[in-house]
């Protein structure tokens, strides 16, 4: 194999480290000196940290005080001399520095005690005229440093400590102090699909607070949706489907917006048929506040009017400028088989930034650092080319292309000969290695299949991996590659006609499990489309399609893991009794499956699903009743957010855990001491789609806060108009209370309901002021939110009866006098009455 390189532009750098220092260099004194002498090179040594902790590495400064220009990359040779404790010598090097004079190195103290270190320079030639030094070929002295003492102790230095994640509702920008918050905070660069031959999107790294509820953030209308109404009866508003999508981009390489930077939603307003005959613009929606940060047309320098096709964040990192840049990028094509031009935008404010001219061909991956490669394969000339989007604008230390337009053929990075004459095409590329078949899923092969592997690894360019045949189970079968991971060095393999899944090693292109059982009959439509696709994600086979059954097979030996059917209990399909799906992202352990249809009937079925399923188990999470579109992206995920379209009213939602927000109430008046109070208040949903007009009329007092279990029918009333849920709960309140004494009082747990009102009861005990904390921990759908009160509670009133005098035996005594009255004063009636009666019976004679 030979490989040619391209001269770089980009000087090589062994150690970014403290480089603020060279910018200090331009106050050093010139030289004058015309003719090659001597200088002294005035070598340095620095230790970071010193103090340091045994057994705990330290940082090395090394380096001359004298920066370097083209073509001397660097000081050569130069060595720490390192004086221990117990008088024996460490060396570290021979290191040779950047162009600022200096490099870093580490080294790991094994015993306490001081340290001893210095630089040592070797004598050498100056290699490049210097303004500090003199001319070319001036002798650089022999030299070492003064001594540095590096002190060695057993005490754990303190670092640093970081931040925690966070566990209230949070926004951009991020504070880049806040570094931990990386893992919850990932980008979305477009929509690739698997059936493309580059890497595809489904795999989100980087968000670990992925929602685990159908909470709705916010949502943001693309254009007139749901039921038409009125005379048209049931029909709805036409949504895209088929090769119309509302929701998508038009880019090369079937990589589509949207895209999320920065926690940005940037997207096409409309679809891309009719090009720039029609209006095109690009939206900027903050995706935690839904507010609409910019809405233009992306316009390049000659008025070209363009749609946003991806994104791309680039990690720089040189000598003089380190940091990430970030770009929309927009595509145009002079035409059938001309050359294509690429258009950078700034996302923070749509403006073009630089463009790149006569672009090559070829698969489009992303680079370690976010840089844009571009790999040709021409099997018919035996060459491998690799294009590299870094190398078109940088120079030795900066990176700033702002207002350049660049020829893009200056990008190419090198070219290898590869193994003449094999089969087919590239059918897929990874950041390792390129996949080649002479099959295609189009059609049907005879016989046999050939597969080939190419490696893409530094210093094996171009080396073929293996070439290997595989003898079909059947005569004639249609066979896909359906997806590449090199992670679990898996190629996953369909045939169409049986609809059975086969594993083959990536490192050898051998056959390891397979075939697997069949799936539903109407997977071959799944199988034959592009649109649907099968997927390897954590060491894990996830496939099915049209047959509505989620079938998981361990990576690694074709073994059943679990299956997983989506079931349409109201007879909605037509063609099963189980929901087509696609597999749209996998984040956080999470697997998210979307319904779309080709092109689905009109009134569309009712309740096609949005899924989140356990990756592990194939357990239910949550689902709601959104419909993708089949010709738009699929859902996205960036900040932990989700966010996906919904064809049966055509808004895009954001998914994910919302702010709320509690209230507690006390008695205004002072209460008394041992008598019932009622602690109340209420928690509510404060997320920035509950602010919309709309809502605030339906919910004057603010929406309630509801418990997972029933977050999706109560975020279909909130939002959808369903009807209310009868029996939505709402969610836990934690009251406490801090006495008069300052002692702690467990009032105790009250749940909201489905007005999001709660109350609880309790009796104090205690005299004085009262501090009432009433807290909402959280849930899935939900930040917690805490707050507080206070409550006076006064003594208990005195009694206004006057207390009997005497012991209890007067008491008796009293009781009983007043006994032997009331038996006197009847016996005096009892006497009455019969002399009554006598003189009556008497005058009656």
């Amino acid at each position: 194999m030979k490989k040619v390189y391209y001269k770089s532009k980009i000087s090589t750098i062994a150690l970014i480290l403290l480089l603020a220092i060279s910018a200090t260099l331009v106050a050093l004194p010139t030289a004058t000196a015309q003719e090659p002498g001597r200088a002294y090179p005035y070598p340095y040594i620095n230790a970071m940290p010193n103090p340091v902790t045994v057994n705990t590495p330290t940082l090395f400064h090394i380096g001359s005080i004298y920066p370097l220009a083209n073509p001397q990359p660097g000081w050569y040779n130069l060595t720490v001399e390192i004086t221990r404790p117990d008088d024996e010598i460490d060396i570290v090097g021979p290191v040779t520095t950047d162009q600022t004079g200096g490099t870093g190195r580490q080294y790991t103290p094994t015993m306490v005690g001081t340290y001893s270190i210095r630089t040592h320079f070797p004598e050498q030639v100056l290699e490049c005229r210097s303004g500090y030094i003199g001319p070319n070929g001036t002798i650089m002295e022999e030299a070492y440093s003064d001594p540095v003492e590096l002190i060695v102790i057993e005490k754990q230095l303190e670092y640093y400590s970081g931040h925690a994640l966070p566990e209230e509702y949070w926004t951009r920008p991020i504070d880049q102090q806040i570094r931990e918050w990386y893992t919850i905070s990932g980008n979305w660069l477009g929509y690739v699909p698997p059936t493309n031959t580059d890497p595809h999107s489904i795999m989100a790294p980087y968000n670990e607070y992925a929602p685990e509820s159908a909470h709705i953030l916010w949502t943001e209308p693309l254009t007139m949706g749901g039921l038409a109404g009125g005379a048209t009866g049931e029909h709805g508003f036409e949504q895209g489907d088929a090769y119309c999508g509302k929701f998508g981009g038009g880019g090369l390489f079937g990589q589509n917006g949207p895209v999320i930077i920065g926690g940005v939603l940037f997207y096409n307003q409309f679809e891309s048929n009719g090009g720039s005959n029609v209006e095109q613009w690009v939206n900027a929606v903050d995706l935690h506040t839904g507010e609409m940060l910019w809405s233009k047309p992306l316009t390049t320098p000659d008025g070209t009017v363009l749609r946003l096709a991806f994104g791309q964040a680039f990690y720089w990192d040189s000598y003089n400028y380190h940091g990430v840049f970030d770009f929309l990028w927009a595509t145009e094509s002079a035409g059938f088989m001309g050359p294509t031009n690429w258009h950078a935008f700034d996302p923070f404010s749509g403006r073009w930034v630089y463009s790149m001219e006569n672009m090559p061909g070829g698969t489009k991956v992303y680079g370690p650092k976010g840089e844009i490669f571009l790999y040709n394969v021409d099997t018919t000339a035996g060459t491998m080319t690799l294009w590299n989007s870094s190398r078109v604008v940088s120079d030795a230390g900066s990176f700033d292309p702002q207002g350049n337009v660049y020829n893009a053929t200056e990008g190419i990075e090198w070219t290898v000969t590869i193994s003449p004459d094999l089969p087919g095409r590239v059918y897929k590329v990874r950041s390792g290695v390129i996949l080649g078949a002479d099959f295609t899923k189009n059609a049907p092969s005879i016989n046999n299949v050939t597969m080939w592997a190419i490696n893409l690894k530094p210093e094996h360019e171009g080396e073929l991996m293996w070439e290997e045949t595989w003898m079909l189970p059947m005569e004639i079968a249609t066979v896909s590659v359906e997806d590449v991971n090199e992670e679990d060095d898996l190629i996953l393999v369909a045939i169409k006609e049986t609809r059975q899944r086969y594993g083959f090693r990536l490192s050898t292109g051998k056959q390891i499990w397979g075939p697997t059982e069949s799936t539903h009959y109407t997977d071959v439509w799944g199988l034959a489309s592009t649109n649907s696709w099968d997927i390897i994600v954590d060491g894990k086979v996830i496939a099915g399609n049209y047959g509505g059954t989620v079938w998981c097979w361990d990576a690694q030996n074709g073994n059943k893991l679990w299956t997983f059917d989506i079931d349409d209990p109201y007879t909605e399909v037509l063609h099963n009794n189980r929901w087509r799906f696609r597999p749209a992202l996998v984040a956080d352990g999470k697997l998210y499956i979307e319904n779309t249809e080709h092109n689905p009937r009109d009134p569309q079925p009712r309740g096609a699903p949005f899924i989140c399923l356990d990756l592990e188990k194939g357990e239910e999470i949550w689902r709601i009743p959104y419909r993708a579109g089949e010709w738009s992206t699929t859902a996205m995920i960036a900040d932990s957010i989700l966010v996906i379209q919904d064809t049966y009213d055509q808004r895009i939602y954001a998914i994910g855990k919302g702010p709320s927000a509690i209230t507690v109430e006390a008695p205004l008046l002072a209460a008394t001491k041992s008598s019932s109070v009622t602690i109340r208040g209420t928690v509510t949903d404060v997320s920035p789609g509950t602010e919309t007009a709309a809502l605030q009329l339906r919910f004057p007092n603010g929406v309630p806060a509801v418990s997972d279990a029933d977050m999706t029918e109560w975020m279909l009333y909130v939002y959808n108009q369903f009807e209310r849920p009868e029996d939505a709960t709402g969610v836990p309140v934690k009251l406490e209370a801090i006495n008069p004494n300052g002692g702690y009082v467990d009032i105790g747990t009250a749940t909201s309901d489905g007005s999001g009102n709660y109350g609880f009861t309790f009796e104090p005990d205690v005299e004085g002021k009262y501090m009432i904390m009433a807290t909402f921990y959280g849930s899935e759908g939900y930040y917690g939110s805490t707050t507080t009160t206070y409550l006076t509670v006064d003594p208990a009133p005195e009694s206004n009866l006057a207390p009997l005098e005497g012991s209890v035996s007067n008491v008796e005594d009293s009781i009983s006098n007043l006994t032997t009255y009331i038996v006197a004063i009847l016996a005096l009636v009892i006497i009455a009455l019969v002399i009554a009666v006598y003189s009556i019976l008497k005058s009656s004679k």
